[in-house]
């Protein structure tokens, strides 16, 4: 019995000592869950924001002394003034911006620098931009902070944006301050002054305090270790079961767990003679998002996409990441081309239909294969709407319908002529060495 005891205290020490690392381990891994969405938060605001001013810079230097203030305003949501200053007289939107405190200076630094400049006034919390054109006027526009703002698509994140005498030095990360997790940018104008985003969110990561509150509740729930261990496990099973099964990004099934799904779903159809249609959706231009603003902007573009994806189909249909900018849309029980379009239409006006993230918008292209029509297995309905999808990408239409295929008969220079890589998004071109791998001549959606 004894020997039974020191068993199970060792066990519960065993134990104790488990639950305290995994419990410090889910306090760290939801502190950088936190700083993420700072990080990402304040530095998409802060690229929205020098966008912006470039924009306003660009207006400017394309004026003359007849363009009409309102057009310019018209450019800008929020807070915007904009004054024409000519020889003949001024024509201002609402107020003389040009009486602003920073006026002088910034006109003195755009006659230097030769083109349009912006200042700061810290005092109205606003962005003056001053520049000469070329027949002799000065434009003047002066921007609000709530025209520079844009919303976060990171949730529990405040943004602000300050206007600065001095430029503060940016922070490597976020910081700790009153309870919250704070990330803050800065950029310098070049009349003087800064625009200061800071991100912030609540720093509590949800589990008990530090000290002797944390070990006192340890130990109170010794009694309970061997029960908790259980539970804990089975927790972790399920997590690891969820992790494998979902995209990391988006939420969204990933390819591994669509293609199980799938594969369940076209056996009960080949049972009772049900259709299936599966779609592949590659944004266009994806690639140019990442590159102008940034991967991380990127993946809030791929997470507001899967959003809208999973808002336009039916409860019982199946949307997962294939990989990349591409998804993957299971939709059992379509057997008519005229639905199969219909969908398609309404898919791709879903993703298209408003801005994602800020101002930017996405368009997509769209390729579709039925069960049993355009094959009998997954792998090959994958590479029908792989084709299909290419081919409306190529020639430009939203969406496209697979052709029936036939794989005893098409060749690899088919293949070639065809411009098909098959559902890994790879496209060099195949040697005559490569098996058939169907008959594709590609009809519009």
């Amino acid at each position: 019995m004894r020997l039974v005891r020191l068993v199970a205290l060792f066990g519960s020490v065993v134990l104790l000592v488990t639950v305290s690392v995994s419990l410090f381990d889910l306090r760290s891994e939801r502190r950088n869950q936190i700083d993420a969405s700072v990080v990402v938060a304040a530095e998409s605001t802060n690229q929205s924001v020098a966008a912006k001013i470039d924009r306003a810079i660009a207006l400017i230097d394309a004026a003359n002394m007849s363009t009409e203030p309102a057009a310019i305003a018209g450019s800008f949501d929020g807070s915007v003034s904009v004054c024409v200053v000519s020889a003949t007289g001024r024509a201002c939107t609402d107020r003389d911006v040009s009486a602003g405190p920073a006026f002088g200076e910034a006109a003195m630094q755009a006659g230097l620098a030769g083109g349009a400049v912006a200042a700061a006034q810290p005092d109205s919390q606003t962005v003056l931009l001053v520049g000469d054109t070329s027949d002799g006027a000065t434009v003047v526009i002066e921007l609000g902070a709530s025209a520079l703002s844009i919303g976060t698509a990171e949730p529990d994140v405040v943004v602000e944006v300050l206007i600065a005498e001095d430029q503060p030095v940016s922070a490597d990360g976020p910081e700790s301050m009153n309870g919250l997790r704070v990330m803050s940018t800065a950029t310098g104008l070049a009349a003087g002054g800064a625009i200061v985003v800071t991100a912030s969110a609540d720093g509590d990561v949800g589990l008990v305090g530090d000290g002797l509150a944390m070990y006192g509740l340890l130990f109170a729930l010794g009694t309970v270790l061997i029960a908790l261990a259980g539970w804990t496990v089975l927790v972790d099973r399920r997590s690891l079961e969820h992790r494998a099964s979902t995209d990391e990004l988006t939420g969204l099934v990933n390819r591994r767990e669509f293609e199980h799904r799938a594969e369940e779903e076209l056996d009960l159809a080949g049972r009772v003679g049900a259709g299936v249609c599966v779609m592949l959706i590659d944004l266009n231009s994806f690639k140019q998002i990442n590159d102008t603003l940034g991967h991380q902007f990127g993946d809030l573009v791929l997470t507001a996409c899967a959003e809208r994806l999973s808002a336009a189909v039916r409860d019982t249909d199946l949307v997962g990441r294939w990989g990349g900018d591409e998804f993957v849309i299971l939709l059992p029980g379509l057997q008519d081309a005229s639905a199969v379009r219909t969908s398609a239409e309404r898919i791709a006006g879903r993703l298209s239909a408003s801005p994602l993230v800020g101002d930017v918008t996405v368009t997509a292209s769209i390729g579709a294969a039925m069960y049993p029509r355009h094959g009998a297995t997954l792998d090959d309905l994958i590479r029908s709407a792989d084709v299909a999808m290419y081919g409306a990408k190529s020639t430009g239409v939203v969406h496209r319908m697979a052709d029936p295929i036939n794989l005893d008969t098409m060749s690899p220079l088919d293949v070639v002529s065809r411009n098909y890589a098959g559902p890994e998004r790879r496209r060099p071109a195949p040697s005559l060495d490569d098996p058939p791998v169907g008959d594709r001549d590609l009809s519009r959606g």
